[in-house]
Parts: C-alpha cells; structure tokens; sequence
C-alpha cells in the first residue's frame, strides 16, 4: 500500500513539476520577447480557470 501511494504522490510531483516549468517559460517569454500569443495564451488559460472556478464554486 505505502508503494502505490508513493507512486501516487511522485506522479503528482511530476505533473506539478511540469506544469511549473511551463508557467515559468511562459512568463519568461513574454518578460524578454513581449510575444502577443504567448500573453493571448496565457490571459485565455487564466480566464478559462477563473470562469472554470466561478462556475464549480457557483
């Protein structure tokens, strides 16, 4: 049992880790380069997890 839920934990880790380091190059790109589809990409990610969220909590 104690494997599976280190299995579980480290899989979670790992999406985490991911989805950290594409957060972060995202920003960095648009910091450095000012790339419109990178800011048009991230401003719809955060409004469709802002509307996801209104509408789960709602």
């Amino acid at each position: 049992m104690a494997s599976r839920l280190g299995a579980v934990i480290a899989n979670v880790m790992s999406v985490g880790a991911r989805a950290l380091g594409y957060f972060l190059w995202g920003v960095l790109r648009i910091a450095y380069r000012g790339d419109p589809r990178m800011i048009a990409l991230f401003g719809g990610v955060i409004g469709m997890t802002g509307l996801l969220v209104w509408l789960i909590a709602g």
